[in-house]
């Protein structure tokens, strides 16, 4: 039997620190993510690990660019993938659930594909149980779940770049690295070529007011100045931030008017006098039950004048993305009617009719940590994040999602930055009239695979200037 020379191939930037045993005919390896490979040794005659360390310290100040695309890239789920669209859904609505038990303000808004790009994001510098732990929570249970992760991300982003239906939707990454660190290189490798992030060292340690400037400079410039400063804490102890923004603006198919001042009636009995908008005489996509209605609004090219008439067959919508709004009726409320929502199948159906619903601005932000260590078993990282910097072990801090909402006349501009901070230690014949004068909620989805972008609800608060 010739010997074969095949583990320098095997184990190259694959190992870091790695223990083997040896016995009379065989070598047991340990790999970095736990798994172990039984070699015979007699088909052995040299064995070589390489470094996943940089050599020495060099100071990253890397901006990727992602892909440009000369045409859309509409996103298209194999078989394979669609399940993941409906855990990712799942998890960030779970989420946003309990983000609202304890919201105090009229306007809930929350990004679930910006919290699950971060978070995969995440698992690739995670230990093998913490990588599991934000792998299952998302619904990635395979023994491959961090692949599988990052190959799913990658397939959103690059259709995000691509600018469907004159929509522009964006979803960029960051990476901000301590002064002096030395960096795992395959991770840096993972966050430029399958999460297209910027990669860059800040001086956390004596210049922590400076690097907190310039993360808040790359939320702005992500989000179109929505977002200008992040609710994080940047001390002397950070050694890493991991960032997630994503960025919306849509105008309406069919476009609103303005309607004027009309009293909103709060979930807790306060009414306030807020500028409705309408759309009369159109149709829309609509559905209802005993307990709510549900219309779907279309972003795209807005239509200058109305395309169908009562008389005139009904051409359903080609949009990527849409809003859609639920309102409870007066015999239920939101806190009932939206745990069995399933916002990725409301079965809609053209209808002609009136839509009448406020205009409305918000902004803010919420700390997720105990959520997602509570609620969802990600604890690992929380007390251990070891994969990144070698120099000192580090720990997740915090996890923060800030936000921007604008829904007027013309459309829908949304935003969402969440933050990942490591330490040191057919025809229609049916009409319907929806008045959204009372509590409601929406999400902005894509609508071929039901993926959610963002989800919140509007209790009557006033408009911000």
């Amino acid at each position: 039997m010739n010997k074969k020379h095949f583990i320098t191939g095997l184990f190259c930037c694959s190992v870091i620190t790695t223990t083997f045993a040896v016995t009379p005919d065989n070598m047991q390896v340990w790999l970095k993510d736990g798994s172990q490979q039984m070699f015979n040794i007699s088909e052995v005659d040299s064995v070589t690990f390489t470094e996943t360390l940089q050599s020495g310290y060099k100071r990253l100040t890397e901006n990727t660019l992602p892909p440009v695309f000369a045409k859309p890239n509409p996103l298209v789920m194999t078989e394979q993938e669609m399940p993941y669209v409906k855990s990712t859904n799942e998890f960030g609505t779970k989420c946003y659930a309990e983000l609202r038990k304890t919201s105090k303000t009229g306007v809930n808004f929350f990004s679930p594909v910006s919290l699950n790009i971060a978070l995969g994001f995440c698992a690739n510098g995670a230990d093998a149980n913490g990588a599991h732990e934000i792998g299952r929570a998302m619904g990635f249970k395979s023994n491959n779940d961090v692949e599988e992760m990052n190959d799913f991300f990658q397939k959103l982003l690059l259709s995000f770049y691509s600018n469907v239906d004159s929509v522009t939707l964006r979803s960029t990454n960051a990476l901000w690295l301590n002064e002096k660190s030395e960096v795992n290189m395959n991770f840096v490798k993972t966050a430029k070529e399958k999460y297209f992030a910027t990669v860059r060292h800040l001086d956390f340690e004596n210049d922590p007011t400076g690097s907190k400037d310039t993360i808040d400079n790359w939320a702005a410039l992500m989000t179109n100045d929505c977002i200008k400063e992040l609710h994080i804490q940047i001390t002397k102890w950070t050694r890493l931030v991991i960032n997630n923004a994503c960025y919306f603006k849509g105008s309406w198919v069919k476009k609103f008017t303005p309607l004027g001042k009309y009293v909103f009636n709060g979930m807790n009995g306060e009414k306030d006098s807020t500028e409705f908008m309408k759309i009369m005489d159109e149709y829309l996509e609509y559905f209802e039950t005993d307990d709510y209605q549900a219309v779907k609004l279309d972003y795209g090219v807005a239509e200058d004048k109305p395309t169908t008439g009562w008389n005139q067959p009904y051409t359903p919508s080609n949009s990527s993305y849409s809003m859609i709004v639920v309102l409870p009726k007066s015999n239920t409320d939101l806190n009932s009617v939206l745990p069995t929502l399933q916002w990725d199948s409301i079965p809609f159906e053209a209808m002609k009719g009136n839509l009448f619903m406020p205009k409305f601005k918000a902004a803010g932000g919420y700390a997720l940590k105990d959520i997602l260590k509570n609620k969802f078993e990600i604890k690992e990282i929380f007390d251990s994040y070891p994969n990144v910097v070698w120099n000192g072990p580090i720990s997740i801090s915090e996890v923060q999602q800030d936000f921007f909402i604008n829904v007027d006349e013309e459309g829908t501009e949304a935003a969402a930055v969440t933050s990942v901070v490591g330490v040191s230690g057919g025809v229609a014949t049916k009409s319907f009239h929806m008045m959204c004068n009372s509590p409601f909620a929406f999400v902005i989805r894509e609508n071929k695979s039901g993926l959610i972008l963002f989800i919140g609800e509007y209790d009557s608060v006033p408009m911000e200037e």
